[in-house]
């Protein structure tokens, strides 16, 4: 059996953009993600903003 490697720790926060009514994250790698707890909690924290100012069309 062979395992698959872990994902790389990303432990900056992901920067998501408010573009044309929807949310746009351009820097998330394609396969799953561990973050580290800050950068997962500050990436919560930007996608709520961004969804905010996606939803009155910023």
């Amino acid at each position: 059996m062979s395992e698959e490697p872990e994902p790389e720790l990303i432990t900056h926060p992901l920067t998501p953009k408010a573009k044309h009514g929807v949310v746009v994250v351009k820097d998330p790698p394609e396969a799953a993600m561990n973050l580290s707890a800050d950068a997962a909690e500050v990436s919560g924290l930007r996608l709520l903003d961004a969804a905010d100012r996606a939803r009155k069309r910023d």
